[in-house]
């Protein structure tokens, strides 16, 4: 064996042996994951990567999908690079808008670099939510799997108790792979190409909306309306519109997607490096593809023996090509045009609308870019660290369109936003070990300082002066801006600075190997809370008892413990409205735009009377965690299995809340609010046939129940309602608001009783206390028996999160064969069918400037079955056909092959066993293979935050791949 001083000539006090050397890497290496408390040293389950590094996914969030206890992912559109969202154990506030769901992100860490998050402060400019302003692409795509060691998922008390307020909602535990020590390098090689799979669709022409309508027209409709039937429609001569529909045959041309990566690992037993660069292209339908390009390096060093000194950097660029879709446009220009003509479905028509887009501009990129650097000292029991973390992420989108896309005008858009997060960690272990180590005190003190800071510059306009004059250019002549080109824009610019601060200290005592306690303190001071209440005291417990100890040698049990550990966490808030108190803005303006200002001759502002009241002063929110769990192993933890009870109240959070119609306001900002998440988290592996070089098989599993409700609301209000939401104390925060729909008025006999008047008489049942009821209207259940159809009789049903969910997967390997899958399933949810609601009130969305009315080219398609609906009179007042009822609630229940590959490893072949070559692993992959359903329209995934499916997304496509994996 040779020793450094033999090839260094460094002193033997100094040195170490090459093993002892590579055991000392690794030993310190896990020291630099996250330090939890002794409540998770029991079995730990790990994101399973082997499957999933074999399939074309590109994103963190679809890494996780079905793959971790406790996650559910969010993926409505399949649109490559498009924003995606992660709940850990629940939803633990209502989301009244878009910017909610931002809030309630776990925070996710790579290398111990807690990366920033997407902020939603961009959406108070804006008129819709579909979209953000930017690229909209999804900061964690930036994240290359075959560049992962490992996931976790960090969720109870003791996971989260050093992390403290950041990992409030839970933490995402990335660890990429570990440069080792080698005798000479490794090199690896990764890459796949696919195709994606076209769906299959049944497209319609005018032809049939013409019998889909003729139904309504012959029981409902007056001459006058008939008169007014629309053109596109009616006139069956026209080709564009009664002519081939085939349309599809342009917008889901498949395109290949691939992956190409290229990693070397090398260096001695005292420094070692890694690199890693990959190039990955994602496509879907509608010409719609992200580049991602991606660089990573690793180094860790031992200068002394005591002493690890770990960096690590990461870097990626995204290029992302967006959609033709009419309604993202309409939004990102803040104007919807004439929609009495849609599309045409005709192939040669929708290429003409195609090629309008070749003058057009749309560049969507993001630049990416993640540091660390560590230093750990270790001596005997004691362990001094230190990391300073660096994330920045940039995005960047420019836009042109053209005079043949803007009916005569155009339309010009710049974005450049940021977010930079930085932040330092030091802390500082003891260990004292007491009667020949049987028993244990721990000690541990910690500091972290984050500062975040976003921005963003937005500038928008109209009417450039010819379609060659693409971006808008401002002069400035000495102080003074003036505009060039006469363009009329609008400029925009915004940023946020959050600071937070936190203390720790922590003590902890075991006895042997047989119990073990724990007990934490922080103290946080956040920057975004009003001056006098920025700090928070919080305490957290952990304890567990290992019960295998306790029992024969030969048990039943090879692995027996429980665990519990409680702790109260703040909660932090993006907005920093908060801390400022009352403010004004400009709220003297055009209508439906949130900002842009109207004076009509005279400068003027107003409070803010859109947004609500905001009180002087806001502290913590902040959230109670219990989590109760125990693990077992049986045959050598051949079979494990990990289950977790918790329960979760989150408390003091902010909730708009009503006010008197005098104050001129809607609502006030007041705390108050608690909402309460309970469930079970369930995880088991077995290894159930083990034989080597015969058949092998791995099965793994999770699953997971979730159940919230509403504690508590401000003033001790037992109900509020904010736009088309209701909250009720008991009830869950995750409910449809809606009618309930109990048939037909067939006849004037059907329409039940309304008020009675002063004379006695009884008037017929009214919609709105305004619009009576007549033959061709639903019966909508009159709830408190007033004789009027309100809201106050709409009830709240369903979830539109899923009570249930989970994956199922199996490992087989056979000899050189392998075979991977996973099932993934969402049960005890409904999705609002608003996509068949629009369609069946064609009346009122015909003509309409709503830009929920706009018709895509994916209209022409067959979504439902329109007999399986009441023939409802759609000119009626009462709008029969209105999406919050229960009519268009839909079980979204469904079991979804996510993926499966098969695998033979060729390094076992005699012509690469001479050329010693370890792995060539050569396998196929099938990714959204199937899914089953009760759903009646397209992927019960793809609904929106709210739960409405609008059929505005691409799909979730079906693809399949080839690829290879080599070490040499």
């Amino acid at each position: 064996m040779i020793t450094k001083s033999q090839t260094s000539g460094q002193g033997n006090e100094d040195s170490l042996s090459t093993s002892a050397h590579a055991e000392s890497f690794k030993a310190s290496l896990q020291q630099t994951n996250n330090q939890r408390l002794d409540d998770s040293s029991g079995q730990q389950i790990r994101v399973r990567l082997d499957g999933i590094s074999k399939t074309p996914l590109i994103s963190l969030q679809q890494y996780l999908k079905g793959n971790a206890s406790g996650v559910f992912v969010k993926e409505e559109n399949g649109e490559p690079g498009s924003e995606q969202f992660m709940f850990i154990r629940g939803l633990s506030a209502p989301l009244f808008t878009k910017q909610d769901v931002y809030g309630l992100q776990p925070v996710v860490y790579l290398n111990g670099t807690p990366l920033t998050q997407e902020n939603a402060y961009s959406y108070y400019i804006q008129r819709y939510d579909f979209n953000k302003l930017g690229s909209g692409t999804n900061l964690l795509a930036a994240l290359d799997i075959n560049n992962i060691g490992s996931i976790e998922v960090l969720k109870t008390p003791a996971d989260i108790a050093t992390l403290g307020p950041l990992a409030t909602n839970g933490a995402i535990w990335i660890t990429t792979k570990v440069a080792q020590p080698s005798a000479k390098p490794v090199i690896n090689f990764d890459s796949y190409v696919g195709i994606l799979s076209t769906p299959k669709i049944r497209t319609v022409n005018a032809a049939y909306e013409n019998d889909f309508r003729k139904r309504y027209y012959d029981a409902y409709a007056t001459p006058e309306q008939m008169a007014a039937y629309p053109v596109y429609v009616a006139n069956q001569y026209d080709k564009n519109y009664y002519g081939p529909s085939n349309w599809n045959a342009i917008y889901f041309r498949s395109k290949p997607v691939y992956y190409v990566g290229f990693g070397i690992n090398g260096g001695h037993d005292r420094a070692s490096y890694r690199f890693n660069i990959s190039d990955t292209k994602d496509q879907n339908f509608d010409n719609t593809q992200l580049d991602r390009y991606a660089v990573t390096f690793g180094m860790n060093m031992l200068p002394l023996k005591w002493l690890t000194i770990s960096s690590n950097i990461n870097a990626a660029r995204t290029d992302r090509d967006r959609n033709k879709s009419l309604r993202d446009r309409f939004a990102e220009t803040r104007f919807v045009p004439d929609l009495a003509n849609p599309l045409s479905p005709n192939r040669e028509a929708y290429q003409v609308y195609l090629d309008k887009y070749r003058t057009a501009i749309d560049d969507n990129k993001n630049n990416a870019i993640t540091g660390d650097f560590s230093a750990t000292a270790n001596f005997r029991n004691l362990q001094l660290k230190t990391q300073l973390s660096i994330d920045y992420e940039e995005s960047l989108r420019d836009v042109f369109w053209g005079s043949d896309l803007m009916d005569g005008n155009s339309f010009i858009s710049t974005y450049y936003g940021l977010a930079q997060r930085t932040s330092v960690k030091n802390t500082i272990r003891y260990t004292i070990p007491l009667v020949n180590n049987r028993h244990q005190i721990r000690l541990e003190a910690g500091q972290s300082y984050l500062a975040d800071f976003f921005k963003y510059d937005y500038i928008y306009g109209y009417n450039t002066p010819n379609d060659f004059i693409k971006i808008k250019s401002v002069l400035v002549n000495g102080s003074a801006y003036s505009n060039n080109d006469n363009i009329f824009a609008y400029p925009f610019s915004d940023n946020l600075k959050a600071r937070l601060l936190s203390y720790y200290g922590r003590i902890g005592y075991s006895f042997k190997n047989i119990f073990n306690i724990d007990a934490v303190g922080r103290y946080d001071g956040y920057s975004s809370f009003s001056p006098t209440d920025r700090w928070l005291l919080t305490p957290v417990v952990a304890a567990r008892l290992n019960i295998r100890e306790l029992l024969p040698e030969n048990g039943l049990f090879s692995t027996l413990a429980l665990r519990g550990s409680w702790g109260t966490f703040g909660k932090l808030i993006q907005d920093s409205r908060f801390k400022l108190g009352p403010q004004y803005r400009v709220d003297l303006g055009y209508s439906d735009e949130p900002v842009i200002g109207g004076s009509g001759g005279y400068s003027g502002i107003s409070q803010p009377y859109t947004f609500g009241w905001i009180n002087r002063y806001y502290n913590w929110p902040f959230s109670e965690k219990l989590n109760i769990g125990i693990d077992l192993g049986w045959l050598n933890d051949r079979i494990t299995l990990t289950a977790d009870f918790y329960n979760n109240k989150d408390k003091n959070m902010i909730v708009p809340t009503p006010v008197a119609s005098e104050n001129g306001f809607s609502y006030k900002w007041v705390q108050g609010m608690a909402v309460q998440n309970t469930g079970l988290n369930l995880g088991v592996t077995a290894d159930i046939l083990q034989h080597a070089g015969g058949l092998s098989w791995q099965f793994f599993t999770n699953f997971n129940w979730n159940k919230n409700k509403l504690l508590k609301l401000p003033y001790d209000l037992n109900e509020i309602e904010y736009g088309d939401m209701k909250l009720e104390i008991g009830k869950s925060t995750d409910s449809y608001w809606v009618f309930e729909n109990q048939g037909m008025i067939h006849t004037a006999s059907d329409i039940p009783a309304g008020r009675t008047n002063t004379d006695g008489s009884v008037s017929p049942m009214t919609f709105g206390g305004t619009i009576p009821f007549s033959v061709g209207d639903p019966l909508w259940t009159d709830v408190n028996d007033d004789g009027v159809i309100d809201k106050s009789d709409k009830v709240l049903k369903g979830h539109f999160m899923p009570v249930y969910t989970g994956g199922i997967g199996s490992t087989f390997s056979f000899r050189n064969f392998n075979l991977d899958f996973m099932f993934y399933y969402a049960l005890g949810q409904q999705l609002l069918n608003q996509l068949t609601s629009t369609k069946l009130d064609f009346i009122n969305g015909e003509n309409s400037r709503d830009i929920s009315s706009v018709k895509e080219i994916t209209f022409w398609q067959q979504t439902f079955d329109y007999n399986a609906y009441p023939l409802y009179n759609p000119w009626s007042g009462v709008i029969p056909y209105r999406a919050d009822q229960d009519l268009f609630l839909e079980d979204a229940g469904f079991l979804k092959l996510r993926y499966a590959t098969l695998g033979y490893d060729l390094a076992s072949l005699d012509y690469f066993k001479k050329k010693r070559i370890p792995k060539m692993l050569v396998y196929v992959t099938g990714t959204n293979l199937f899914t089953i359903t009760k759903f009646s329209g397209g992927d019960p995934e793809q609904v929106n935050y709210r739960g409405a499916y609008t059929g505005y997304t691409l799909p979730l496509v079906t693809s399949y791949s080839l690829g290879v994996k080599i070490n040499f």
